[in-house]
């Protein structure tokens, strides 16, 4: 299952592992994640830091941290490796999602804790060479699917927001992993800035790269996808695209800024990130509906995506369904499976909020989120699988 827009990456790669159980079913009942979040709005990272140390405490297996763009990278990274060292991961982000809702500048942690629960990460760098970043990265992933072998795990991937090199590299990952393993991943941000962002390395906060932590637990767990947009009538046809680039610079032979304006009711001058998240295109792939969000007009009316797009891409005109009914409807899904939901770790893409607010709806999204103990951080993209995606929210939701 791969969007018209992915790009395959076979070089150096081996053959996806045999298949396992289904994920989480392992032992039902036998062992649980336990999942707690904080999060602090200090005005520097190291009290920031030191304020949810205090509340998460030292003995996790993991801890993943979400640090906004407004604090300073370096004070944020020996923060963040004095308190947990290499237990934690981390990026740079557009907000974060914690115990209280959605907090734009707030600085977010979540603790994940079990009796079997394993953890290996592995970096990948540079994202601007991926072959020698395959290269340099093979050890380490072909340890660490080996010691897998059945075990029932799943994967979290922290990217780089401005790499441009999702796609290839959430396609490559699913190589490594196999189609069984699920994975979900967030884009870094930096707010709104669009400017930098960056995954902790070895100590600092880094452009460029990625990390993949793979959890091996027999605890419950299940994947999650929440979009509430579907696809309309209105069809554009990428007709002229520089997909490394993320541009679309015609649809259906006209400047794709213009196309799409008229195709949506509006003027290229009304054009703002409040129309691009209330009316994205999307792509349909697999038997699903994948979304394409727009980033911004170019001075030469070409449209910047936040996903490639490629030449002969069909592009159906989005609209949406009531956010909460979707939300609420994923989350009743995972429970009935799981039975109960103890945890939820959520990447959210920042259009989404920046929707929710313009709807005033924030917290009543916040309410459902804290109903299922969710937490993470808003995004500048997100992978489910093996694909990245826009306006979405992906998650992995923990039972007792």
């Amino acid at each position: 299952m791969r969007p018209e827009s992915a790009h395959a990456h076979d070089r150096a790669l081996p053959r996806p592992r045999a298949s396992g159980e289904a994920p989480g079913d392992g032992a039902r009942g036998a062992a649980r994640i336990k999942s707690r979040s904080a999060s602090s709005t200090a005005p520097d990272a190291s009290s920031a830091v030191r304020e949810i140390a205090t509340a998460l405490g030292h003995d996790a297996n993991l801890y993943l941290a979400f640090v906004p763009g407004n604090y300073d990278w370096d004070d944020a990274a020996t923060a963040l490796v004095h308190w947990a060292g290499s237990r934690v991961v981390a990026c740079t982000s557009a907000g974060g999602i914690g115990p209280e809702g959605f907090l734009p500048h707030g600085f977010v942690a979540t603790a994940l804790s079990g009796p079997d629960l394993t953890v290996r990460t592995v970096p990948i760098t540079p994202l601007s060479d991926l072959e020698t970043a395959w290269a340099m990265a093979s050890s380490r992933l072909s340890g660490t699917v080996e010691s897998l072998a059945n075990d029932p795990a799943f994967a979290i991937l922290l990217v780089d927001g401005l790499s441009h090199a999702e796609e290839e590299l959430t396609e490559g990952l699913t190589r490594w992993l196999g189609d069984d393993l699920p994975l979900i991943g967030g884009s870094a941000g930096d707010d709104l800035r669009f400017e930098r962002s960056g995954v902790l390395i070895d100590g600092r906060f880094v452009r460029d790269s990625a990390t993949l932590t793979v959890v091996t637990t027999s605890a419950p767990f299940r994947p999650l996808r929440v979009q509430h947009h579907l696809a309309g009538d209105t069809i554009l046809v990428v007709t002229d695209a520089t997909p490394a680039e993320r541009l679309v610079h015609t649809l259906d032979g006209r400047p794709a800024a213009a196309e799409y304006a008229e195709a949506v009711g509006t003027e290229v001058e009304l054009l703002t990130p409040e129309v691009f998240s209330t009316r994205p295109l999307l792509i349909r792939s697999g038997g699903a509906e994948w979304v394409r969000s727009i980033s911004r007009v170019e001075p030469d009316g070409s449209l910047r995506f936040f996903c490639a797009a490629e030449r002969g891409s069909v592009l159906r005109v989005a609209h949406a369904m009531p956010p909460l009914v979707a939300l609420e409807n994923t989350f009743a899904q995972v429970r009935d499976e799981l039975g109960s939901v103890d945890g939820t770790l959520v990447f959210d893409c920042v259009l989404r909020r920046l929707e929710f607010e313009g709807q005033g709806i924030c917290e009543d999204v916040a309410e459902v989120l804290a109903r299922y103990r969710a937490t993470g951080f808003s995004t500048f993209g997100e992978q489910y699988g093996g694909v990245h995606l826009n306006q979405t929210m992906v998650g992995m939701a923990f039972g007792s």
